[in-house]
């Protein structure tokens, strides 16, 4: 750690950039610990890139992955523009085996600078294929479970809420300059003040743009979202991504920073699904784990790795679960009339499992596995040939 701060050029006088957080000794030392990418920056910037082949490969594997674990599906949610050729280059080569939703990320240093570079990608959601097409931009509002912007401090932190990483102003204008230009928003959001704020902003951009598709405005995550936000989001028509893996696997880091009440309130599904939310669910891998059987598991249990349950009350059933995967999924694409369901004339995505994860033991749902998975009615994983041999 040492050696990489050097470098960086972090020491015990480089201030806290602007939403992010160098943890310290009480001598003011970093301890190597960064939280939030403005202060990690530095470091990743050191790291050697990746080859485009390199790449290519990478997503080549994480293709066949998705496929082994019955996911025939993504919607990418932080896609940088030297990684949308990656996506071509597979796609050209008919490997990509996994239907790619892009969410492309305008990183740049100013708010002018990202608007020129949304003005200059020249194409708006929707542009692709059955296959691969971009479903929209990526924001995020604040960070982590170590950096989610809090109303109230963290508890091992009594000085600490959080940051928010952009001004709201800001984001209004960049979101409302997106939306007039085709394209779709989805906005990471954890904390109560994340989703407030945000909320706030998706607000405005639908009052000064009237008739605004459905869908267009996407609140990812939500983690801290009482009643009353819940009922907000409903109200203006803003669908909203859960992710139960990440409290599966953050869960024991939660509970020490933002403490037990807060922790237990991560995002209720049962209570989103009962106000009459949009609600669809996945994974956010990288962060946490994109096995599907864990995600369900983890939504009608409430359990997690390290912290024991939390929030019994917002678990779900499992066809509620499973919907959430796959009827729900094709919706918040815009894709339900072509996907989600098994009917004649839509494509033939499908994957088979021993077990019925509708009916199947709870406890099973972790380890579930899939005989093969069918992407367009092509065996993308058949490891005992049982496609190919009828087919």
């Amino acid at each position: 750690n040492s050696l990489a701060l050097a470098r960086a050029g972090i020491t015990r006088e480089t201030p806290d950039p602007q939403g992010g957080t160098i943890v310290r000794f009480p001598d003011g030392t970093p301890t190597g610990v960064l939280i939030e990418p403005p202060a990690y920056a530095p470091v990743v910037a050191l790291m050697p890139a990746m080859t485009h082949e390199q790449m290519v490969e990478g997503l080549r594997q994480a293709c066949r992955e998705y496929n082994a674990s019955g996911i025939g599906t993504v919607r990418d949610p932080w896609v940088a523009r030297e990684q949308v050729p990656v996506y071509q280059a597979l796609w050209e080569r008919s490997e990509l085996t996994v239907r790619s939703r892009l969410m492309l990320a305008p990183m740049a240093a100013t708010l002018e600078e990202r608007m020129a570079i949304i003005e200059g990608f020249g194409v708006r959601s929707g542009f692709g294929d059955d296959l691969l097409k971009l479903w929209g931009l990526k924001f995020g509002l604040d960070g982590g479970a170590e950096g989610g912007a809090l109303d109230e401090p963290y508890v091992n932190n009594p000085g600490y809420r959080g940051h928010l990483l952009w001004n709201p102003d800001d984001l209004l204008t960049i979101i409302t300059f997106a939306v007039r230009r085709g394209w779709k928003i989805g906005t990471h959001a954890i904390g109560d003040r994340a989703v407030r704020t945000l909320l706030d902003v998706y607000e405005q951009v639908i009052q000064e743009n009237p008739g605004l598709k459905p869908g267009t405005l996407v609140l990812e995550h939500g983690f801290l979202a009482d009643a009353r936000q819940r009922a907000r989001a409903i109200r203006l028509g803003i669908p909203v991504t859960v992710q139960h893996p990440l409290l599966y696997t953050l869960g024991s880091v939660l509970l020490d920073g933002w403490g037990e009440q807060r922790t237990r309130e991560i995002m209720p599904v049962r209570a989103w699904l009962e106000e009459g939310a949009s609600l669809s669910a996945g994974t956010d891998h990288p962060v946490s784990s994109f096995n599907p059987g864990l995600s369900l598991w983890g939504m009608v249990t409430r359990g997690t790795l390290k912290a024991g349950i939390q929030g019994p009350e917002y678990a779900i059933d499992q066809y509620t679960a499973v919907q959430l995967y796959t009827v729900a999924g094709a919706q918040l694409n815009g894709e339900s009339h072509r996907r989600g369901t098994l009917e004649p004339r839509r494509l033939a995505d499908l994957v088979a499992f021993r077990s019925n994860p509708i009916t199947c033991p709870i406890d099973d749902l972790p380890s579930l596995r899939p005989v093969f998975t069918m992407v367009g009615g092509r065996a993308v994983y058949d490891p005992e040939f049982l496609i190919r041999m009828t087919g």
